[in-house]
């Protein structure tokens, strides 16, 4: 099974997830956040700390050898220099062009939010699924949703190829 796959299944079963009370943290959120680098349980925004812990998961799960270290990065915008120190070969970071975004996609936003593509833009808007953001799409929201956004608010997106 290919990273990106078992990236957009593992993200579908985490919809639904909350916090506790808009602390940024809960037994959930915490495990995603045990994926960085910082303390899980104090309140941090953890849009990337989802992200990685989804990397992190499918990495595990697939029991295959990779040639690049998993992220665990607190920053959304940090999964780009992340990207850049890694083996171009299993995975590639570049700026979008029109409809090259694929399932299993990580897309970083221009407004410092990182989500998971799950499926290809249609009509200029991309389905992804997102830690830390409401249901009206706010990058400071109390859990992981379903969303659509624009095109052209990805700043950049990173695709495993293995």
């Amino acid at each position: 099974m290919k990273l990106a796959q078992r990236l957009v299944e593992l993200a579908l079963k985490e919809v639904g997830v909350e916090e506790v009370g808009n602390t940024n943290c809960g037994d959930r959120v915490n495990f995603y956040k045990t994926a960085t680098w910082l303390p899980c349980e104090e309140s941090w925004p953890w849009c990337a700390a989802f992200i990685d812990w989804l990397i992190w998961t499918a990495m595990i799960e697939t029991k295959v050898k990779y040639s690049f270290e998993r992220p665990q990065t607190a920053g959304a915008w940090d999964l780009e220099n992340w990207s850049l120190k890694q083996d171009g070969s299993t995975q590639t970071k570049r700026d979008p062009g029109v409809n090259d975004i694929k399932a299993g996609d990580i897309v970083i936003f221009k407004f410092s939010h990182v989500g998971l593509a799950i499926g290809s833009p249609v009509a200029g808007m991309i389905p992804t699924i997102e830690g830390n953001s409401d249901a009206e799409g706010s990058r400071e929201g109390g859990g992981v949703w379903k969303h659509y956004r624009k095109f052209s608010s990805v700043k950049t997106r990173i695709r495993f190829t293995v």
